[in-house]
């Protein structure tokens, strides 16, 4: 008897990747929260990585100009995000120490 594939939302499959990528957990941690293989898991790592860096996973072709330019965007937007939110939490941190010292 032959066991059926499970199949995986493009969404699942990102947030498995990020929890690897971005939170730096490990592959074999992440795959038995969320009940699947690491070897899966590290496939999808793998694609990710490739993809970020202009391959396109099933075809390994090159990226078109405008794949590659929509790419250094989303990267830059996250970038600048990450920094604005970190000078939030730095402002923050020095206004109550300021105010701390004031009164």
């Amino acid at each position: 008897m032959t066991t059926k594939r499970r199949e995986y939302t493009r969404e699942f499959k990102l947030e498995a990747v990020s929890l690897v990528v971005d939170h730096k957990r490990k592959i074999t941690e992440v795959a038995e929260s969320l009940g699947i293989g690491a070897s899966t898991l590290d496939n999808w790592v793998r694609k990710y990585k490739k993809e970020q860096q202009g391959v396109t996973p099933t075809q390994g072709l090159a990226l078109t100009d405008e794949q590659r330019e929509l790419q250094a965007l989303r990267k830059q937007v996250k970038q600048l995000t990450m920094e604005r939110d970190i000078l939030k939490k730095a402002s923050a941190l020095l206004a109550s120490d300021s105010l701390k010292s004031y009164y």
